[in-house]
C-alpha cells in the first residue's frame, strides 16, 4: 500500500510516528511517506521518505491555518492509499481528504477535550465550554474516518462508543533500548517514568490519567 503520515506539530522523528509506525510499515514492504513541517527537508531514513512543507511559522492560529493547508496540499499532491494523521489540528483537512476517496485514519495521542481543560492559554472560565465543543466536533469527525488509533485503552473506549474500527496502540517502550547488563544486585534503586508531568497534574492528582500522588 502506499501510506502518507501527516502531522503539522510534532518532529520528525517523533517515536511513536516515525520508529514505532512509519517504519515497522516501510519494514513490512508499503510505501511509506511522513509529511512533516518542519523546515529541515527532503530526506529517506529508515525506508521512509520525508516530505517537508517548510518550517511553522506565526503563532498557534498560524500553524493552524498555514501550516495545516500545506499539510493538506502535499498529502493530496501524493494521492495515497491511505492517510493516517496525527494532529487534532489537521481534522479539516482530513475530511478533505476523505472526500477526495482516500481512506483516512485518526491517530489520537491524547485525550484532547481532557487537556484542553488544562490549556494555560484558554481563559480558565471558557476552557469547559471550548472542551465541550472541541468534543462534539471531534467526535461528528470521527464517525465518518475509516478508522481511528489511540494510544491508550482509556481513549480508545471513549471513541469504541461512537462505533466504527477502533484499536489502540500503546507507547510501551521499545524492548531492545531496555536491555541493561549491570547485574541486578549492583543497581540501583531507581525508577523510571516515561512521560510528561505537568504543574496541572500535580495540583490535580483525581484528574484523568493523572496517576501520581499528591504533593507531600
Amino acid at each position: 500500500m502506499k501510506v502518507a503520515h501527516l502531522t503539522s506539530a510534532h518532529p520528525r522523528h517523533d517515536i511513536r510516528i516515525f520508529v514505532k509506525e512509519c517504519a515497522t510499515l516501510a519494514a513490512a514492504g508499503h510505501e511509506v511517506s511522513l509529511i512533516v513541517a518542519d523546515g529541515l527537508g527532503e530526506e529517506i531514513n529508515k525506508g521512509v521518505r520525508f516530505h517537508d512543507v517548510g518550517p511553522k511559522t506565526g503563532g498557534r492560529f498560524a500553524r493552524m491555518t498555514g501550516t495545516t493547508s500545506r499539510v493538506y496540499q502535499a498529502a493530496l499532491a501524493l494521492r495515497p492509499d491511505i492517510v493516517h494523521f496525527h494532529d487534532p489540528e489537521l481534522i479539516p483537512a482530513a475530511l478533505r481528504l476523505k472526500q477526495a476517496g482516500i481512506k483516512v485514519i485518526y491517530d489520537v495521542h491524547e485525550d484532547m477535550p481532557r487537556q484542553i481543560l488544562a490549556k494555560h492559554w484558554i481563559p480558565g472560565a471558557i476552557r469547559p465550554l471550548v472542551s465541550g465543543s472541541f468534543e462534539t466536533v471531534e467526535d461528528w469527525a470521527a464517525k465518518r474516518f475509516d478508522a481511528v488509533v489511540t494510544s491508550t485503552p482509556h481513549i480508545r473506549n471513549r471513541f469504541a462508543k461512537l462505533g466504527g474500527r477502533v484499536l489502540d496502540v500503546c507507547n510501551f517502550p521499545i524492548l531492545e533500548e531496555l536491555v541493561r547488563d549491570t547485574p541486578w544486585d549492583s543497581r540501583k534503586n531507581e525508577v523510571c517514568y516515561i512521560g510528561g508531568i505537568s504543574a496541572f497534574a500535580v495540583s490535580n492528582p483525581s484528574w484523568p490519567h493523572c496517576r501520581i500522588p499528591p504533593p507531600g
